[in-house]
């Protein structure tokens, strides 16, 4: 019934451009391009065009876009990712989210609302619009 597609996003960590750690805690918006991983505390605002890595020690209240978010600790908020959102077994996210690849692990805890984004590759052409 369901077909199961190995596509697990992986992030090398060398290429981690901003990093807020274990023991920290952080207010504010975050506008960046490039990684941004959490581990942390973090309340406010995530805009970023790149990927996010939430560590599983992290604890965050925001909304989050990006363009694909790796989710090991807790989000509450909603998320708006391009890409893909994987939620890994340590994973809890109450909030929305709008994605166009959705991965959820055995354990993860996900509460809201989702909506599927089509990919740019899937968008049909209509009829009419062929014609012009």
């Amino acid at each position: 019934m369901f077909q199961r597609k190995e596509q697990v996003l992986e992030v090398n960590p060398d290429k981690i451009d901003t990093v807020i750690g274990k023991n920290s805690t952080f207010e504010g918006t975050i506008k960046s391009q490039g990684t941004l991983r959490i581990d942390g505390n973090f309340t406010g605002q995530i805009e970023t065009k790149g990927n996010i890595i939430i560590g599983e020690s992290a604890k965050v209240e925001a909304n989050i876009t990006t363009d694909n978010i790796i989710l090991s600790g807790e989000v509450k908020g909603n998320i708006f990712a391009k890409g893909q959102l994987q939620l890994t077994s340590t994973g809890k996210l109450s909030g929305d989210i709008e994605v166009q690849n959705l991965i959820i692990e055995d354990g993860a805890i996900f509460d809201g609302k989702c909506k599927m984004l089509k990919s740019p590759q899937s968008n049909p052409v209509k009829n009419d619009e062929q014609k012009k």
